[in-house]
């Protein structure tokens, strides 16, 4: 007959082994061998699985492309691997994935204003710049007819690929005689090279470059076929043609927004008392406006020996 403690100890026991899972020591809860145990794949986590149970590191891979193709359930997934596991066992923590969508193409705005607003060339060239014309600049047709001389512009705003190029262009057509008034590039430095017939250059860099005489230096010469001058940024520039013949010129230039400033038209925009100072009251006051009216446009005919060469009359 057993005794009462015998019987005691026989009960307690069963109920140990009752509570113990029935595959004790077995590989299907994945026993790493020394007694811990890992958790279930972290699918079942995203899904609805134990909450406290984190990632094994085979599931790692299947729980970062969870989190990126169902973005609505990655701070779930992240906050399920990011709580903590049995005690010994390695935990791998998978960060939120956020999916931010390509932001969409301005409206309402220039070709410029949109390029600027891009956030890749690629984007621009995608978005904005969609056709292949886009990438042609006709000299030729963006001239204004019946002009024998005119400087025809390519920057930024003429032509929008130059956007963010740093480099514009300007082709100079010049008829007999004639004359791109004195200016200045605001922003560029300009490389002048004749492609048809011959221009007489000249340029006057800045204050302190002066001739054996002290006096401000014209850099003079005349530019033949094929032959090139540079123009400095900011520095007093002009040209125009000696010859009874049409003649062109290409000119880039080192600013996509070269600007240009006509020198003549800006100094006698100034107040009367200001331009008659400057002349040291040479000029009388009432007369500046004759000078003002006598003012040609930026490309104009006015070379006294040309003119009377080709017998052109001049303008009244």
């Amino acid at each position: 007959m057993l005794k009462a403690g015998t019987v005691a100890a026989i009960l307690a026991f069963c109920s140990v082994s009752a509570a113990a899972p029935a595959s004790w020591g077995s590989d299907s809860w994945g026993s790493t061998g020394s007694g811990s145990y890992t958790t279930p794949p972290a699918w079942e986590t995203a899904t609805g699985g134990s909450s406290h149970e984190t990632a094994t590191a085979s599931s790692y891979y299947t729980s970062l492309s969870y989190a990126h193709n169902s973005p609505s359930h990655s701070t779930e997934a992240a906050s399920a691997s990011a709580t903590g596991s049995a005690a010994g066992s390695a935990s791998t923590t998978v960060a939120a994935s956020t999916v931010v969508s390509a932001p969409s193409t301005p409206t309402g705005l220039s070709k410029v204003q949109q390029i600027l607003l891009s956030d890749t060339r690629a984007d621009a060239v995608n978005n904005v710049l969609t056709s292949n014309s886009d990438f042609i600049f006709d000299f030729n047709k963006a001239r204004k007819g019946g002009k024998s001389s005119e400087i025809v512009q390519a920057n930024r705003k003429a032509f929008p690929a130059l956007t963010g190029t740093g480099i514009g262009m300007a082709v100079g057509f010049l008829g007999p005689c004639g004359f791109n008034t004195p200016h200045v590039h605001n922003r560029a430095t300009e490389f002048l090279i004749v492609t048809k017939g011959k221009i007489v250059s000249e340029m006057v860099i800045e204050n302190g470059v002066n001739n054996a005489k002290g006096t401000p230096r014209d850099i003079t010469n005349t530019v033949e076929e094929l032959q090139a001058t540079p123009y400095f940024m900011g520095a007093l520039h002009t040209q125009y043609n000696p010859t009874c013949k049409d003649v062109t010129f290409v000119a880039p230039l080192s600013n996509e927004d070269f600007g240009a400033n006509t020198i003549a038209q800006a100094y006698l925009a100034l107040k009367d008392e200001t331009i008659a100072g400057a002349l040291g009251n040479v000029i009388d006051g009432a007369d500046i406006d004759k000078f003002r009216s006598l003012l040609s446009s930026n490309v104009t005919i006015g070379v006294e020996q040309c003119l009377k060469t080709c017998g052109i009359s001049k303008r009244k």
